[in-house]
Order: structure tokens, then C-alpha cells, then sequence
């Protein structure tokens, strides 16, 4: 529900210019407000069950020969437990490798080239006979994944691009339960996320929320948000975060877990597809605005009404650097401007900054938090 203004009837002013320009920094976006988003270094988790596996090598041999080498490589593959044929190439033969379920079982076959010097070579690895760590490496990764390999260090958590669109997809719909002053639990527990994506909570994330006690309800209302950021700002709030995380054997988890610098997960908000004054018009028309000695607070919550665009709040981040916005008193001084230069006037002395994003759906809003957690590149004068 909204919050009451607090007395700002008299404190702020509306106009109905429009301005030209909104001073957000734009980022460049693509389809559906995504950017080319590639998250790197994922943290490694408890690993699942993996799927059998049976892994084939092919090896092919010029006419330079190789014979000797390839009784070297029986025994290097032998104990690896991987099949291996070799063979002179034919015209029709290539590198490549591949993969098939059969039943409940996976299987995997390496086609690749043995030159002269011994070295075998498959699409985007190369091995030579005293590299046998490196090649025990890569089979033991194509047995517990399969040719997409390990999430780890990968781009996009380690998805393709048809299995992010898939999870993006999923995390459109818009939360309809509010969520101020409600558990996160319970918050979580009501999100509309297909069965197909599980929610997956990590031993650290439990053993932290259930610390917070009553300390985890959410403080803001997000209804009307898409489930993806619904989860991701209610998390934040309680120092946790979630990423997709995809199992050996294919499925793809929503895993939460205590946030992490040195770990991509998914973020608050997206690049907006439009240009500020289209994508938030009254958050960019000109008006009057004259305030004495104001909640900080107050002014947020007044602004996001007055300019019809919804206004979030990074708590975890502005309590982690003792900012409480209902203590901050702000002044403006009477002059014609916009409300997202006046909201930029008033919070960057506080050490903070806004940022115009928009969720998985398409919705715009305005994301408060600390300069230096600030993602924008802003050039705002």
C-alpha cells in the first residue's frame, strides 16, 4: 500500500511542462531490455547426482601416419574408462563433438584429429601425451555435464542461449501479492516460477535467514513487479541473491545464496529500451519544486507517486553504510526542474545515487542505493 505522504502537500509542487532530455545515463540493450549480459566465475556448489555417461573417442589420421602415437593414446584413454577408434579420415570425416540420450543414459562422442607429432585436437581443445592431467580434466567434466561442460567460469551462468531465454522467459510473469512487511519466506513461497526451474536454497542462505528472524520482512511493496525481480529485491534486502544454476544432469535450479562481489548473480533491474523521457515522462517533465527541510524518505515515496514511476530501494546496501533515509532532512531550493533532477540533486550528498532501470516485464522504476554500488555510468551535470 502507498505511504502517506507525511505533509508534503504544501512542500512540493507540480507543473505540466515537458523537459527535452532526462539526465539518466542510457545503456545500450537489445531484445526485452536484456543487454549481453555474461556473468562469469560462478560459485561452485555441492555437486548432484550426475547422469551415466558413455564417452567415445575418434581419432583421425592424416597419411603422414601417427601409428605409434595411437598405441600411446590407447593407453593414456584405457583407465579413463573412454572407448577409442582410430582411423584414416575420410572426405566426409571432421572434428566435432557430440551428444545423445538414450534411455537414462548419455552419450557422448569426441571426434578429432591425431597429427604426426602426436597431438590429438577436438573443437576447441588440444592434448599431447604428457598433457594427461589436462585431458582427464576435460573427460571428467564431459561425463558429468556433457558436451556444454561445467557452469562454471562460464558466461550466462554456463546456459546457452535458448536455455537463458527459457529461464528469462519463466520470470516474466508479475507478482500480485504484496509483499511489504512479509516474510521472505513467505514472499518466495507465493512467487509464480514454473515448476521447471525449482527454487534451491543453499546451506549458507538458510542457516542466514533464519538468523534474521523477523528482521527478513521485506520493506517495500513490490506487487506489480515481475517474479524475477520481486525475488531478486526481496532477497537483497536480507543479504542473499539467486542465479540459475544448472545440474549435471540438465535441469536448471533458481539457487539462492548470500550475495557475493566476486560472483555474477542476477541483478536488480535491466537496461531500459527506451530513452528516458519516453521510458519515465513525468519522472522528465518540468516542474515547480520547493521543499524546507524534508524526510528524505518522504520526498522518495511523494516523487514516486507525483511521477507515476515506482521507486526501490537498495536497503541492505544503505544500512551496511548506516544511510537511513526517515533521519536525512532535504531542502530545494523554489525552481522549475524535473523530478529525476531534483531526486539526483537531493540524494547524491547523502552518498547515493538513482539509477533508471526496468524489470524482466518491460516495468521502468528508479533504483536507490549507495554510489559505490551503483551500476549506471552516469555523465550527468
Amino acid at each position: 500500500m502507498p505511504r502517506k505522504l507525511m505533509g508534503l502537500n504544501n512542500a512540493i509542487l507540480l507543473g505540466g511542462l515537458l523537459t527535452s532530455e532526462l539526465a539518466w545515463a542510457q545503456v545500450p540493450v537489445t531484445t526485452r531490455g536484456r543487454d549481453d549480459y555474461s556473468p562469469h566465475k560462478p560459485a561452485s556448489t555441492k555437486k548432484a547426482a550426475t547422469k551415466p555417461t558413455v564417452i567415445e573417442f575418434e581419432l583421425l589420421q592424416g597419411t603422414d601416419g601417427g601409428g605409434l602415437q595411437a598405441q600411446q593414446w590407447l593407453k593414456v584413454l584405457e583407465p579413463l574408462d573412454v572407448s577409442l577408434r582410430i582411423h584414416r579420415a575420410s572426405s566426409t570425416d571432421k572434428p566435432d563433438v557430440t551428444e545423445r540420450d538414450l534411455g537414462n543414459t548419455r552419450y557422448v562422442k569426441a571426434v578429432g584429429t591425431l597429427d604426426r607429432g602426436g597431438q590429438i585436437s577436438f573443437p576447441g581443445h588440444s592434448f599431447r601425451l604428457n598433457e594427461p592431467a589436462e585431458l582427464k580434466e576435460w573427460i571428467e567434466e564431459l561425463r558429468a555435464y556433457g558436451i556444454q561442460g561445467s557452469p562454471n567460469g562460464r558466461p550466462l551462468w554456463g546456459l546457452t542461449k535458448d536455455q537463458f531465454e527459457a529461464v528469462y522467459e519463466a520470470l516474466l510473469k508479475r507478482h500480485d501479492v504484496e509483499t511489504e512487511d512479509v516474510r521472505l519466506s513467505d514472499v518466495v513461497s507465493k512467487l509464480a516460477i514454473p515448476a521447471q526451474y525449482p527454487i534451491s536454497w543453499s546451506a549458507e542462505a538458510k542457516d542466514q535467514l533464519s538468523k534474521r528472524g523477523d528482521r527478513s520482512k521485506i520493506r517495500q511493496e513490490l506487487k506489480g513487479f515481475s517474479a524475477a525481480t520481486v525475488l531478486a529485491v526481496a532477497l537483497s534486502e536480507n543479504g542473499l541473491a539467486f542465479r540459475p544454476n544448472r545440474q549435471p544432469s540438465g535441469q536448471i535450479q533458481l539457487l539462492i545464496e548470500p550475495k557475493n562481489a566476486k560472483v555474477e548473480q542476477w541483478p536488480v533491474g535491466w537496461p531500459v529500451q527506451q530513452q528516458g523521457t519516453k521510458a519515465a515522462p513525468k519522472l522528465n517533465s518540468m516542474v515547480p519544486v520547493e521543499l524546507t527541510d524534508v524526510e528524505l524518505s518522504d520526498v522518495i515515496n511523494a516523487i514516486a507517486q507525483l511521477s507515476e514511476t515506482p521507486i526501490l530501494i537498495d536497503y541492505a546496501e544503505l544500512d551496511s553504510r548506516q544511510i537511513d533515509l526517515t533521519k536525512i532532512k532535504v531542502s530545494f531550493p523554489k525552481k522549475m526542474t524535473t523530478w529525476s533532477i531534483a531526486l539526483r540533486q537531493m540524494v547524491v550528498p547523502q552518498r547515493l545515487t538513482r539509477e533508471l532501470w526496468q524489470d524482466e516485464a518491460g516495468r521502468v522504476f528508479v533504483w536507490i542505493t549507495t554510489t559505490r554500488a551503483g551500476r549506471s555510468k552516469e555523465t550527468e551535470k
